[in-house]
């Protein structure tokens, strides 16, 4: 939880989480009932340890030693072959993917661009960042905390694990689509998540997608992190998996799923309920 200062440590600003009266949530990760472990609920708990999530993604889609660097340092630094500009959150603007035939724009949260030794545009790859929303409020438990209350009731707020595969899963797809049409980017989309969302998402996609651990154009590779400790009172950011798959096999799996109940579930309810009246 951020501090009485209201200030988030993990992207050293005010906390951008609210809540309908506009005070500041300053909650980060939650404990419900249905998990054993806290998961995040704020994407910026991800960025912590200086977005090193971002150093992840670099190396894995670039090779080791790479290091991300801030737009504004593109003009001043010597381009040696292993410069990353980060483009995204608190970085400089979100790069837009226009879309012809849709209304507006679609985002992504990033673009890590890699550098030349001359200065130019070598690849890139794009960077989703998802955590979960929550259904209900903690906002009482929030008041019990700053109040200095550390033995609070359980909260009655949920996970909204529904709205974020409805809405997770086609962005995936389309925008995987768009940028596998684009030349220099050979590596494909990643996908930073928590580790209890990534499960939800490969369990809604039937659990049988093939890995392509060949990072390629279409590529979609996921990366889920979980909250370790407490260690010295808080909780560390730990990196638990990475898969790599394409985006025609989330495409499949999301449209022809094999996660299916028996035959006949339909009937045998509907003979049930015939047989009450």
């Amino acid at each position: 939880m951020a501090p009485l200062d209201e200030r988030c440590p993990f992207i050293n600003r005010t906390c951008t989480k609210k809540f309908r009266d506009s005070s500041v949530s300053g909650v980060c990760s939650v404990l419900t009932g249905a998990e054993s472990e806290p998961v995040i609920i704020c994407p910026n708990r991800l960025y912590g340890e200086d977005y090193a999530v971002l150093g992840h993604v670099a190396n894995l889609a670039f090779g080791e030693g790479h290091r991300i660097i801030h737009p504004n340092e593109f003009t001043t630094v010597r381009h040696d072959g292993r410069n990353v500009v980060a483009f995204g959150h608190h970085f400089g603007k979100e790069l837009r993917l226009p879309g012809q035939g849709r209304r507006g724009n679609d985002f992504v949260d990033w673009v890590l661009a890699r550098i030349s030794h001359s200065g130019d545009l070598s690849d890139f790859v794009a960077v989703e960042v998802q955590t979960i929303d929550t259904t209900g409020t903690y906002y009482p438990e929030v008041v019990e905390l700053r109040q200095g209350n550390n033995r609070i009731n359980r909260s009655k707020a949920g996970l909204n694990w529904r709205n974020v595969i409805k809405r997770i899963l086609p962005q995936i797809i389309y925008k995987g689509h768009v940028l596998r049409r684009e030349p220099l980017c050979s590596k494909g989309l990643f996908f930073i998540c928590p580790s209890a969302v990534y499960s939800r998402i490969i369990e809604n996609l039937g659990n049988n997608l093939l890995p392509y651990n060949n990072l390629q154009p279409g590529s979609i590779t996921f990366m889920w992190y979980a909250l370790s400790g407490p260690e010295e009172g808080a909780f560390k950011l730990h990196h638990e998996g990475t898969f790599s798959t394409t985006v025609d096999q989330i495409a499949l799996a999301f449209t022809s799923p094999s996660n299916l109940p028996p035959q006949g579930v339909y009937e045998e309810a509907i003979n049930a309920a015939l047989g009450q009246l």
